[in-house]
C-alpha cells in the first residue's frame, strides 16, 4: 500500500493518472477506509487531499457560500458563516456520527458515500448546491441530484476525479431552511428518517420551496408533489399539513429491521416534513 499526500489539485490528479486505476482519492477516509478493507473500493495507492490549501475553508463570494471539498463536518457545523446563513446545514453536519468522525469526515464525502439518509447530505440537499469536479480531462459541475448514480452509488469516480468545492447560493432576506432527524436512540447510526426544507416566502406567499426526504429512494428524494402544491400558495399551517401529506406520493420507504417498518415510516414521514416546514415558517415569522 502506498500513501501520497498531495499538495495541490494537479498533484492529486497526476497521482491518480499514474496509478492507472489503482489509486483513489482519500479525504476524511471514514467511509473509504472501511470500503477498501472490505474490497468494495480496492486500491494500492491512497491519495490524501486533506492538506491542499484550496480545498479547505468556507467563504462568501459573489453571492455564494463556497465550501472547500476537504473542509470537515466539524468546521462546517461550527462555522459562523454557515450558522448565520443556514443553521440547518450546521445542524445536519453536526448530527453525523461522533465528534471524532466529524473531525475527520467531510461534507463532500457524506454526499459521495451516497447513503440516502446521510445527515450532512440531507441538510445540503434543498439548498441548490453545485459541486465543482476536477479530472484529468478538465473541470465540470454537477447539481446535487446528479451526484447520485443509484442506491449507495456515486456519480463521482474517485479513481479518476475529485470534488474541489461546493457552492451554495447565499440565502435571500425572506428565505430559510430547516433539517429534522428522526432517530431510534442517541447513537452513531443513520436515522430512521430525515428531511430538510428550504423556502422563500414573500408577503405570506410561497415563492419557492424545496423539500427533501430519506431514506425513501435514491439519495435525498425530492417531494415534488408537495413542492408543486405549496408553491404559489399562502404559507399557512393548513397548507403545510397538506403538503406534508402529499410528500408520500413521491416516497417509497422500505422496511428495515433496525430503523423501522415501511408502514411506520409512512405514518411518521408526513409528521417530520410538517415539522421542517413549520420550522421554516417560524424562522421567517410568517405563521400565526
Amino acid at each position: 500500500m502506498k500513501y501520497v499526500i498531495a499538495k495541490s489539485v494537479n498533484e492529486a490528479l497526476a497521482a491518480l493518472a499514474e496509478g492507472e486505476g489503482k489509486a483513489i482519492i482519500l479525504s476524511g477516509g471514514t467511509d473509504l477506509v472501511l470500503d477498501a478493507d472490505m474490497g468494495k473500493k480496492p486500491a494500492d495507492i491512497f491519495v490524501d487531499v486533506m492538506r491542499i490549501p484550496e480545498l479547505r475553508g468556507i467563504k462568501v463570494k459573489e453571492g455564494f457560500i463556497e465550501i472547500g471539498a476537504a473542509t470537515t463536518l466539524t468546521e462546517i457545523a461550527t462555522s459562523p458563516i454557515i450558522r448565520e446563513a443556514y443553521p440547518s446545514l450546521a445542524q445536519g453536519c453536526g448530527s453525523v456520527g461522533s465528534l471524532q468522525i466529524r473531525n475527520a469526515a467531510t461534507l463532500t464525502g457524506n454526499v459521495i458515500s451516497a447513503q440516502p439518509a446521510a445527515d450532512g447530505a440531507m441538510s445540503l440537499a434543498p439548498l441548490d448546491a453545485v459541486f465543482t469536479i476536477a479530472g484529468v480531462d478538465g473541470e465540470r459541475t454537477m447539481d446535487m441530484v446528479s451526484m447520485y448514480a443509484g442506491f449507495g452509488r456515486s456519480s463521482i469516480d474517485p479513481y479518476k476525479e475529485m470534488v474541489t468545492k461546493i457552492r451554495i447560493p447565499y440565502p435571500k432576506k425572506n428565505q430559510a431552511a430547516s433539517f429534522v432527524r428522526l432517530e431510534l436512540r442517541k447513537s452513531l447510526s443513520l436515522p430512521m428518517l430525515n428531511c430538510a426544507a428550504n423556502a422563500i416566502v414573500e408577503n405570506g406567499i410561497t415563492e419557492m420551496v424545496h423539500i427533501n426526504m430519506a431514506p425513501v429512494g435514491v439519495g435525498p428524494k425530492h417531494a415534488e408533489t408537495a413542492e408543486a402544491f405549496l408553491t404559489g400558495k399562502p404559507f399557512t399551517r393548513e397548507n403545510i399539513k397538506e403538503a406534508a401529506r402529499l410528500a408520500l406520493k413521491d416516497a417509497a420507504p422500505r422496511s428495515n429491521p433496525l430503523r423501522g417498518s415501511k408502514e411506520y415510516r409512512e405514518i411518521t414521514l408526513p409528521v417530520i416534513i410538517e415539522r421542517a416546514l413549520l420550522s421554516v415558517g417560524e424562522q421567517l415569522g410568517v405563521l400565526d
